[in-house]
């Protein structure tokens, strides 16, 4: 193929393209001076973030382990204390838990809108029937949730597919709440319709422990965004880290009160106590 017509016939090129090893070096130099400097600023956000994700981590043992000894101190020979009052102990103890694992699962999954809720299965004197009942929530939820909150029966929802189908254990990956309502799987509440933009996606894990008459499925743990296609299997390890943790705090502290408060009487179950 010849040279486009605008150019004449009898043009020459000329002149010589020349690289100065010098500015070679200065090249290389430049680009491995730029290379190095995202490695140490990529590295040193990678340690910052591995830092706070324990810092939380050791912040909820920490609190768990705090709000358990002033339990204790609560339950000192002289001092007074209802079972009644257990309630509001374990509101705020799980209202902290909360806090904490929604601040450690925001870190490592990058979403500000993580929120974290925790229920306890509650016996119903009226119709012998157990419940789980929403007792804590992290910051970031609609405030309205708590006016309509409501509890989901036992043998609905997430607690019956847990129990049923999965023998209490796993942790389930929510990310259409429409489809899983129409199987069976979740129970759809007031809060589900009225607040719709709240939850997109959520992981639900059980909270299993020592009951006071068997081993059973004492609570719930959700962790919710407002975005889809947030958690991923990669983040089910921690998750069930944080429910084992959460059980287990939730478990002492009502053998704790069943030790002070009911001169050792085992064989009530927690459910009952709440």
């Amino acid at each position: 193929m010849g040279a486009p017509w605008w150019i004449p016939e009898n043009y020459k090129i000329s002149g010589q393209v020349t690289i100065k090893y010098q500015d070679l070096i200065i090249g290389s130099l430049i680009v491995l001076s730029g290379f190095f400097t995202f490695s140490f600023y990529y590295l040193r956000k990678r340690s910052i973030r591995s830092l706070d994700t324990k810092y939380y981590l050791h912040q909820l043992s920490h609190d768990i382990r705090d709000k358990q000894t002033d339990l204790h101190e609560k339950l000192f020979d002289d001092k007074k204390y209802s079972l009644g009052k257990l309630h509001k102990d374990l509101e705020i103890l799980l209202s902290e838990v909360s806090e904490n694992i929604s601040s450690h699962f925001k870190l490592i999954t990058g979403d500000s809108t993580v929120c974290v809720a925790i229920r306890l299965a509650r016996y119903e004197k009226s119709d012998r029937q157990i419940y789980y009942r929403t007792y804590a929530r992290s910051k970031g939820f609609n405030p309205q949730r708590k006016k309509n909150s409501q509890d989901i029966p036992a043998n609905k929802g997430i607690p019956r597919f847990l129990k049923e189908d999965n023998d209490g254990q796993g942790v389930l990956i929510y990310n259409n709440l429409k489809a899983a309502k129409e199987n069976g799987t979740y129970f759809f509440t007031k809060n589900d319709e009225k607040f719709p933009d709240d939850v997109k996606t959520m992981m639900v894990a059980p909270l299993n422990a020592w009951s006071g008459r068997r081993e059973s499925m004492i609570g719930l743990l959700y962790i919710t965004s407002r975005d889809a296609g947030v958690f991923k299997p990669i983040h089910v390890d921690a998750m069930a880290f944080a429910a084992d943790l959460t059980a287990s705090a939730v478990a002492n502290s009502f053998e704790i009160v069943k030790e002070k408060v009911r001169n050792g009487d085992s064989r009530s179950d927690y459910a009952k106590a709440i």
